[in-house]
């Protein structure tokens, strides 16, 4: 039995970061009244508190743009030691199955998929949710969801200028040196989280904070926020009044009112219900629920990830290993 295996410098070759937006495209309006099933992601914790192991099966319905299913789990750990190793926080693999008869066809490297496809996620929800003048973008973090958000929304908006915060500030004026030498766009560090706030059209939180450094005081009308960083109920990237103020969204409903921790303590304390919660980025793409009404809005996308972007990612970075006879084949 044939399967094939890709790594992660082949999912980056094979995976480029426009292609990835218009698949995004493709897959979030999957989720809820699109078809995809996709069960909440469960987590097996370390008992030492090192790390855990994270699960996110999925089935996709076919569809115009594939005519088979597709069956598979994202299989990942997140050990937030690793952070600024060459291991990194998170590692995993995407595995495909054969949804007819259950044959497993390919085993491909999660962290990289998982990179590409969160921004270009965040990219489609800028896209959606953001004003169509949005020149100067803020990136909160260092990371590497830091550059490849910077890289996803030069994709959707003229981007003309990049401010960096993090808590590093020689890490951050290194970052920002780099990434603006790279992008070819003006890049300079701050060290205030609120002057980043305040000049950015666009906003990305990328970080592993616990608690919330970005305030809603510091927010003006008009400006969208990406908030990417935190993914389990006890972490939150912003604070209680952001999430008020904003015009809210979520990538899955489900994924959000259970694991959403800054949409969790603000409706913990009272302060908005689960309507707060407009719709998905695809429910805005299919038509099912409204994004900006009007310039002055404030526009929130949180992102959580769905395993319906993995496996459409996965799906087409299989696709053109067969094609280009990329990675390795083994008998399983």
């Amino acid at each position: 039995m044939p399967i094939r295996i890709v790594n992660a410098h082949e999912v980056d070759r094979l995976l480029p970061m426009a292609e990835c937006i218009r698949l995004m495209r493709e897959a979030m309006p999957l989720a809820g009244a699109g078809g995809a099933v996709q069960p909440i992601r469960t987590a097996l914790r370390l008992p030492d508190g090192r790390g855990l192991l994270g699960m996110m099966p999925g089935y996709l319905p076919a569809r115009p743009k594939a005519v088979a299913p597709q069956l598979g789990i994202k299989v990942v750990t997140v050990y937030p030691g690793n952070f600024g190793t060459n291991l990194g926080s998170h590692q995993g693999m995407v595995l495909l199955f054969d949804a007819a008869d259950g044959r497993p066809l390919a085993i491909i490297e999660a962290r990289e998929v998982t990179a590409i496809r969160t921004a270009a996620s965040s990219a489609v929800a800028t896209d959606v949710l953001a004003q169509r003048d949005a020149p100067v973008l803020a990136v909160f973090g260092y990371g590497e969801q830091a550059t490849v958000h910077v890289e996803a929304l030069r994709c959707v908006r003229d981007i003309r200028e990049l401010i960096l915060w993090g808590r590093n500030p020689a890490q951050a004026t290194a970052f920002a040196a780099e990434t603006g030498a790279r992008f070819g766009i003006p890049a300079r560090a701050v060290a205030r989280v609120e002057d980043a706030a305040a000049a950015a059209d666009i906003l990305c939180t990328t970080t592993a904070a616990a608690e919330p450094y970005l305030k809603g005081a510091w927010l003006r009308p008009g400006q969208h926020l990406n908030v990417v960083g935190s993914s389990i109920p006890t972490t939150a990237e912003v604070d209680h009044d952001t999430v008020v103020r904003c015009r809210f969204y979520v990538d899955f409903r489900d994924s959000a009112l259970a694991l959403a921790g800054e949409f969790r303590r603000a409706r913990d304390a009272g302060l908005v219900t689960d309507d707060h919660i407009l719709g998905s980025i695809g429910d805005v793409l299919a038509g099912r629920a409204v994004g900006r009404l009007n310039p002055n809005d404030i526009t929130l996308f949180k992102s959580l990830g769905m395993v319906s972007e993995d496996l459409v990612a996965a799906r087409f970075v299989l696709e053109e290993a067969e094609r280009l006879d990329v990675g390795r084949v083994v008998d399983f």
